[in-house]
């Protein structure tokens, strides 16, 4: 059976709740933020100071989305009454979306909905959105740590384009730390939820050191440009 290509908005799927048929979708790439500063006298060009503030990271701008949606299913009327429902479930709302050439990841941005037309034959609807620049992983990266007295490694990997900054839960008796030691930086924690900035992943593999009396849970969410 032919089953058509859907994109899911939020929990609103095309193909199943609207009936739809996917006729475009257009996610192009972020443009790159650009800081270029022009100094007289200067012979190599203007100064790049795009990733001045970024450690050398480039930063990039909102992303456009824009889907064409088509439906010839049922009568006008049903046509109107399901464009109603997409209107007052996603206009001018920020969703989650996942588009069907990338059903690992989602964008997330605000939408717009707006109707092209809907004559006695079909109906059609453009969906567009703002979005954030990147495609986030679905599933989180866990890395679960058993500590103990002697010092062990363990690989961080971030297979993504984006620097993430993980969420590091450690559970420990009270009174027990857990310590952990990135590169040039080092914590003794106690149980709780921490955020520690210096602990940022940059794409690639990296190894931190851990010991002590507990558990390390290391959460983070990978994202691409394509």
């Amino acid at each position: 059976m032919y089953k058509k290509r859907t994109v899911q908005l939020g929990d609103y799927d095309t193909a199943a709740h609207g009936l739809w048929t996917l006729a475009a979708c257009k996610f192009p790439g972020p443009e790159v933020e650009q800081n270029l500063v022009n100094v007289p006298g200067r012979f190599q060009g203007p100064l790049d100071l795009s990733t001045a503030l970024t450690d050398g990271w480039p930063v990039y701008g909102a992303r456009p989305l824009t889907i064409t949606l088509e439906s010839s299913e049922g009568t006008r009327e049903a046509r109107e009454a399901r464009i109603s429902e997409m209107v007052n479930k996603l206009h001018g709302q920020r969703v989650n979306f996942v588009l069907p050439d990338h059903p690992l990841h989602y964008g997330t941005g605000r939408l717009s909905v707006q109707t092209l037309y809907n004559d006695p034959a079909h109906a059609s609807v453009q969906v567009t959105g703002t979005c954030d620049p990147w495609l986030y992983a679905k599933a989180e990266t866990v890395v679960q740590l058993q500590a103990s007295t002697t010092a062990q490694t363990a690989r961080l990997r971030n297979a993504g384009a984006m620097p993430v900054v993980p969420l590091v839960e450690i559970t420990a008796a009270a009174g027990a730390t857990v310590s952990l030691v990135f590169g040039a930086y080092s914590w003794a924690l106690a149980a709780g939820s921490y955020k520690l900035p210096d602990l940022a992943l940059l794409p690639g593999d990296h190894v931190i050191t851990y010991s002590g009396a507990g558990t390390a849970k290391i959460t983070y969410r990978e994202a691409v440009l394509r």
